[in-house]
């Protein structure tokens, strides 16, 4: 043995320098890590979920179960509580499975040993598709997604991605649980990683403890607990899944499928219904107003391509009415004695009636652009098509309300409401031109009308739709409701009729 040797043998054995505990953590974190105990294996030990297709009668109708199932399935991968069964694994398991089409079903998810299963179906029943999915729990922890979830729809690309909506947002307020292996020290492993949304830093759990998670994998993390939670077996993180990316995709689909299927380049191939939509607001339905007054508007809006146009006959009998009324209202106030044409004074017109006859005449645009919209909003409607710039409704709409008093609200479907804001703001316009001389009125009337507007543009913008064949398409999770009769004697002779309403839920 050299000197050399002798050295290393009675050297003092290694003593760290730092005292911070963070350092010890970290010895401690890489001894687990060499020992092959953390991080080191692929396998999931998590809960799981089996999701079967109903297999149906018809290429397409099967075709779309698939895809449903695919979409559920991919939504709970995503959200990373419930860890879908390997579909080749899944496929096998059923096939190797007998009995009633119910019963495989369970039997194969108890093969597999899912923690939950699911069955997917879909039908259609006259125009709408019906889409549902059966959630059944296998293990206690899985007791809450005991449901059925049924959605319909017009657009059969929309079912899938409906089912897929509702089961993301099963997930919303739902904690992580997560199966711990305590280390030295305090270090543990958790059976929770990546995939359920973890990564390093401070977590509280249900009871309010800090839980420091030091380094992360695919399925599993190292942590750092507190003394009085030493011993645990199973952990409850107060970390929720990332629902918005998920719900901001998958609604963004539907809307463009919903866009695509009544939008007005769909029924009129080759049109630009935006640009004729422009050049009808701007162009032709001031030049066809001129001409018809009010009826004008309706003939219009057979430039954009609608199919099969019918008049509102309310809305143009509304529309010719106000027309005349801006001829007519500085003259019934000047009982009739001033001159006809705005500017134009006369010994019994005022300045005051020259200015609100000034605002009449120039305002005119405004009340055949409100009268277009409107008709516009009655075609939408009775023909089930949407209208122009639909896939940016909200800042379509605010701009609309922006040049257009009640603009908004017509594009959005709502006549009522577009005429009440633009009778509103027109008649406190009006007044604010007729008593300008006379400030605090001014003062009152301009906050009064600016007041309304912001209201409208608010309203134009955050309001959702009228249109009812677009609601229905963005609708969620309906109830499914069977009606019963039963008709039955009693010992006194009478005939007792029963009926029942039952929803599943």
């Amino acid at each position: 043995m050299n000197a050399s040797t002798r050295h290393l043998l009675h050297r003092k054995p290694f003593v760290p320098a730092c005292r911070h505990a963070g350092f010890f953590v970290f010895i401690s974190a890489c001894i687990l890590l060499l020992s092959g105990r953390a991080l080191a294996g692929p396998d999931f030990t998590g809960d799981t979920i089996a999701v079967f297709a109903v297999p149906r009668e018809g290429l397409q109708l099967n075709a779309l179960v698939q895809v449903s199932a695919r979409e559920v399935r991919d939504a709970f991968d995503r959200l990373g509580r419930l860890m879908p069964v390997d579909e080749t694994r899944q496929r096998k398991a059923l096939e190797e499975t007998r009995g009633p089409e119910t019963e495989r079903y369970r039997r194969a998810a108890e093969k597999l040993k899912a923690d939950c299963y699911a069955v997917v179906d879909a039908e259609v029943k006259g125009n709408t598709v019906y889409g549902n999915v059966t959630l059944v729990p296998l293990s206690g922890r899985c007791a809450f997604m005991k449901q059925s979830i049924f959605v319909r729809s017009m657009i059969s690309l929309n079912i899938p991605l409906k089912l897929a909506r509702e089961v993301a947002l099963l997930h919303k307020n739902l904690h992580l649980e997560a199966d711990v292996r305590e280390g030295k020290g305090g270090v543990c492993i958790l059976e929770a990683g990546q995939w359920q949304g973890l990564s390093p830093g401070t977590y509280r759990t249900a009871r309010g403890e800090e839980v420091m998670v030091q380094t992360c994998g695919r399925y599993q993390s190292i942590a750092v607990l507190p003394e009085a939670m030493r011993g645990v077996k199973r952990l409850t993180i107060a970390a929720y899944p990332r629902l918005g990316p998920v719900m901001g995709e998958i609604d963004g689909e539907i809307e463009y499928n919903t866009c695509y299927k009544y939008g007005l380049a769909s029924i009129n191939r080759g049109l630009n219904p935006e640009k004729r939509f422009v050049d009808a607001l701007c162009i032709i339905n001031p030049g066809a107003n001129l001409i018809l007054p009010g009826y004008g508007a309706f003939l219009a809006t057979s430039y954009i391509g609608f199919k099969k146009t019918e008049p509102s006959i309310p809305g143009v009998v509304a529309s010719s009415v106000l027309v005349i009324a801006h001829f007519t209202i500085p003259e019934f106030m000047g009982k009739f004695k001033i001159n006809f044409f705005p500017g134009v004074m006369d010994r019994d017109k005022t300045a005051d009636l020259n200015n609100l006859q000034i605002f009449c005449w120039a305002s005119l645009p405004l009340t055949v652009s409100a009268s277009f919209l409107d008709q516009i909003a009655y075609q939408c409607a009775n023909g089930e098509v949407l209208p122009p710039f639909f896939i940016t409704k909200n800042e379509a709409a605010l701009a609309l309300s922006a040049m257009i008093p009640g603009g908004g609200m017509f594009y959005k479907g709502y006549r009522l409401a577009g005429w009440a804001f633009y009778l509103s703001e027109m008649f406190m316009a009006g007044s604010c031109v007729y008593l300008k001389d006379k400030r605090k009125l001014i003062t009152y009337g301009g906050i009064a009308l600016g007041g309304v507007k912001l209201i409208e543009l608010v309203a134009a913008f955050f309001s959702g739709p009228s249109y009812g064949f677009y609601k229905l398409e963005k609708e969620g999770r309906i109830q499914s409701a069977s009606l019963s009769m039963d008709v039955r004697g009693v010992e006194t002779g009478e005939i007792i009729y029963g009926i029942g309403l039952s929803l599943r839920f």
